[in-house]
């Protein structure tokens, strides 16, 4: 059979407000198909023959059967489409992966992925799709709290498990039992470890003045909120007893950041917390730059923008600039390296985004699961999560009996044209630059 090549995925992700991109058995046969602009019609996948059961060179057998259908959106369209391109690249490896592995439970991987367009109506059509059209049997996350809020309530309703390495919102992860997550930090916790990083430093250099602003996004308002009166931005400043002297909100379509900044300037704001997502975040980290505003700790502390292919970008506006992520090549887990050369070769990512991390991690947690159990049941998938430690890129990750992976975050200082790990110690590559420079 010949192989019918996936749409080019520079040209192919932008072309379409609609594209299904189904990855099955490598170098055998591959699915790909479009809807229509409206996001309304019904697919026709074509090759979806499952290949016979041979062995190839290693004695591994191919896999055979019906396939498993793994379901899920992403933003290839919109805003959202710069991390999502990240997500879509790192499914299709862990797909080719698997199916060049003997597949999942022996049968071939097929994913189905389809373009929400980076909003959350077009993607609740799409997942009542996955789920009543496509009977996918496993469901993924889409990019972000503000598209993945819409979608819970359908799985839930469907009683499907969603894995998700897109979003991360504890209220969501604590009401609803039919999340997984790979994220091993939550909203609150984001800010932490720069203020760890201040705890540090002796009394006469601590500083005292704190300056945040905040896009008004779900996920960024969390980050600065806290979750029930416990950590984020601002509560982890009062513990401190550090002055907030400026806390601002910004709409998500704000493109001129130069009058923010001068007010930080004005405050004189010495630790800056820029909780954005990935497009705010460059703007803002160049309007600083612009302004010759260079605070003692500067944190783009929300999405986790300096792992991202574009930052290095920025040129000298992203130099000291912190922000978090989940793992870095730096930490050796198992599988990492192979990702981030992959991402390197295939996608042109000199640096791994953490959505690649986590978005690999969710798939290692579902694929362990599936054939720990020996199952695609739901409810068997969801109940064998709790108190199980899955083994990840980002790690190993140990989930608590109220389905939570326990805490862990990685620090990154843009040092030099390079991320350098500055927190926790005993994963540090380096020291951090505090004065930023």
């Amino acid at each position: 059979m010949a192989v019918q090549s996936a749409p080019s995925r520079r040209a192919g992700r932008a072309a379409s407000t609609l594209h299904l991109i189904a990855t099955i058995v490598v170098a055998v046969l591959a699915v790909a198909a479009c809807g229509s602009n409206t996001g309304t019609s019904s697919p026709s996948p074509t090759g979806t023959s499952a290949p016979s059961a041979t062995a190839d060179a290693t004695g591994t057998a191919a896999p055979s059967g019906e396939p498993i259908k793994v379901g899920g959106t992403l933003g290839l369209t919109g805003v959202f489409s710069g991390p999502s391109a990240g997500y879509l690249a790192t499914y299709e490896y862990w797909a080719e992966q698997v199916n060049a592995n003997g597949g999942l439970l022996g049968r071939p991987v097929e994913l189905i992925i389809y373009d929400d367009e980076s909003t959350g109506a077009t993607a609740q059509t799409l997942y009542q799709r996955l789920i009543n059209e496509d009977d996918v049997d496993l469901l993924l996350a889409p990019y972000t709290t503000a598209v993945s809020s819409a979608i819970v309530p359908i799985a839930e309703q469907n009683q499907m498990v969603v894995w998700n390495g897109g979003f991360i919102n504890e209220a969501i992860f604590r009401r609803s039992d039919w999340v997984v997550t790979s994220y091993t930090r939550m909203e609150r916790d984001t800010t932490l470890p720069a203020y760890e990083l201040i705890d540090r430093m002796s009394e006469g250099e601590r500083p005292t003045r704190v300056g945040i602003v905040t896009e008004q996004n779900p996920f960024a308002l969390a980050v600065r909120d806290g979750f029930e009166g416990q950590g984020g931005a601002r509560g982890y400043a009062r513990e401190r007893d550090i002055e907030i002297v400026l806390d601002e909100e910004y709409a998500p379509t704000t493109t001129d950041f130069a009058s923010l900044i001068e007010r930080a300037r004005n405050a004189d704001v010495e630790v800056f917390f820029a909780l954005s997502l990935p497009n705010p975040a460059a703007l803002i980290a160049q309007a600083a730059y612009d302004a010759s505003f260079r605070p003692t700790i500067y944190c783009s502390c929300a999405s986790e923008v300096t792992s991202l292919p574009n930052w290095r970008d920025l040129g000298p506006a992203a130099n000291g600039i912190m922000a978090v992520t989940a793992a870095w090549p730096t930490d050796g887990f198992e599988g990492l390296q192979e990702l981030a050369d992959h991402l390197d070769t295939a996608e042109g990512y000199d640096q791994i985004p953490n959505y690649a991390v986590v978005g690999m991690a969710a798939l290692q947690v579902m694929q362990q699961a599936v054939e720990e159990t020996g199952s695609l049941d739901q409810t068997t998938l969801r109940d064998y999560v709790p108190g199980k430690t899955f083994n990840t890129v980002e790690g190993p990750i140990t989930f608590t009996e109220d389905r939570l992976p326990e805490f862990s975050v990685l620090l990154l200082q843009w040092q030099d044209d390079e991320n350098v790990a500055i927190w926790p110690d005993d994963r540090a590559t380096g020291d951090a630059i505090i004065p930023m420079p």
